[in-house]
């Protein structure tokens, strides 16, 4: 069994995108005051910019993970299921990527943060596409039950 073919557990099935989400805010606070503080720096377009784009990554997150806690929630197709959890844990894991490499471009720093070997995001990329493109269904995300 591979990340492709292992169900998502039915327990807490989205708490991965939660921890991810949680920690690219936090991150973001961190950064921005670094930044605040160098007033130069501050008042760079591109820096500017730059936090307009995390922002922005970080709330595309945040409704992914709230469309897919809702589809959790009230949703009998477990295909729908599992194909908006896959969504919802590519995005918050990309917003916190985001912010980690803005944080380490605009601080020097790099806070560590642990990642997820056992489930590749490239792996739910696929499960996405295949589904999206070729109809092909997930494993359910209720089989673990």
């Amino acid at each position: 069994m591979n990340a492709l073919t292992q169900p998502i557990i039915a327990v807490q099935p989205l708490a991965k995108s939660q921890h991810d989400l949680h920690n690219a805010r936090s991150l973001l606070d961190a950064t921005l005051r670094f930044v605040r503080q160098q007033k130069t720096v501050a008042q760079d377009p591109y820096v500017i910019s730059r936090f307009g784009a995390l922002h922005i990554r970080i709330e595309v997150a945040a409704a992914l993970l709230e469309r897919a806690e809702d589809f959790f929630n009230s949703h009998q197709d477990d295909t729908e299921i599992s194909v908006v959890i896959a969504e919802s844990h590519l995005a918050s894991a990309d917003a916190l990527n985001a912010v980690s490499n803005a944080e380490f471009e605009l601080t020097g720093q790099r806070t560590v943060l642990s990642g997820s070997l056992h489930d590749p995001l490239r792996w739910k990329l696929h499960l996405i596409g295949n589904f999206r493109l070729n109809g092909i269904h997930p494993p359910s995300v209720r089989s673990a039950v």
